[in-house]
């Protein structure tokens, strides 16, 4: 692949009174034995005179006007800044589709994971909140040879078009919602659609990751399902790095 002509992510700075911060959460693998955190999923938060704003509002609108994939830049740029000075911490970065699709953002992403040393430790989740043509985003992904770059497919449920994003070498598996959790309690239907899910993923290799687990009922039915992977306010609210000392992965090293 050619470097690209554009500036690098890792340094780009953000403007000073930037109303952006990110807030982290923690991701869990479960098994019988243990529980241990695999990644933290960056989240934006949004703050403008002291007032904080939706973040989906936000995301929305920058989504329409075409700012959304400056914002995905600033918030990688935030993350590799961060994960620079935490060598065990792994990140998941919410990413547009516009922003996966757009011309130059992968192959950016890419170069300043790569010039910082991170590349292995951050994953794009593909979030459907914009709707763009799916063989785009394969074809995105195909031409660059994204074998490096983890990504997973955000809400996969919640009228996800691109199921088919699924069987690209680059995706690394699929998030189901508080959404779909909540839905799971009530629901025969849904729970035999998530099942013939996590099924299908175990049989290609890809992980299932059922986010909104708010106590030992969530878990106990992420269990019974067979997803391992969890996350939800029952492990950790998200929160600034500094409020995360708690976990290894979020501490410097001395």
């Amino acid at each position: 692949m050619k470097p690209s002509s554009a500036t690098p992510l890792v340094s780009q700075q953000p403007g000073l009174g930037s109303p952006y911060w990110l807030a982290y959460q923690p991701i869990f693998h479960i098994t019988p034995k243990r529980r241990n955190v695999i990644a933290f999923e960056s989240l934006l938060r949004v703050q403008i005179d002291g007032t904080s704003h939706s973040p989906a509002e936000v995301v929305a609108a920058a989504e329409l006007d075409g700012s959304i994939v400056s914002i995905d830049r600033w918030v990688l740029h935030d993350v590799i800044r961060l994960a620079i000075t935490r060598p065990s911490l792994h990140v998941w970065v919410n990413a547009s589709q516009i922003s996966i699709g757009h011309p130059s953002f992968l192959e950016d992403a890419i170069q300043s994971l790569t010039e910082s040393r991170t590349i292995t430790r951050v994953a794009f989740e593909i979030t459907e909140t914009a709707d763009i043509d799916a063989s785009l985003l394969a074809k995105r992904l195909a031409s660059l040879k994204v074998k490096t770059l983890t990504l997973m497919v955000d809400d996969i449920r919640d009228g996800y078009a691109k199921r088919s994003l699924l069987q690209n070498d680059a995706v690394a598996g699929c998030k189901l919602s508080r959404e779909t959790t909540v839905e799971l309690q009530t629901s025969e239907r849904v729970r035999a659609e998530v099942q013939r899910l996590v099924n299908h993923c175990r049989v290609i290799g890809k992980k299932v990751v059922l986010e909104g687990i708010e106590n030992e009922t969530d878990l106990a039915l992420a269990t019974s399902l067979g997803i391992e992977f969890c996350q939800g306010y029952h492990f950790g609210y998200p929160s600034a790095p500094a409020k995360l000392q708690i976990y290894p992965e979020m501490q410097q090293p001395k």
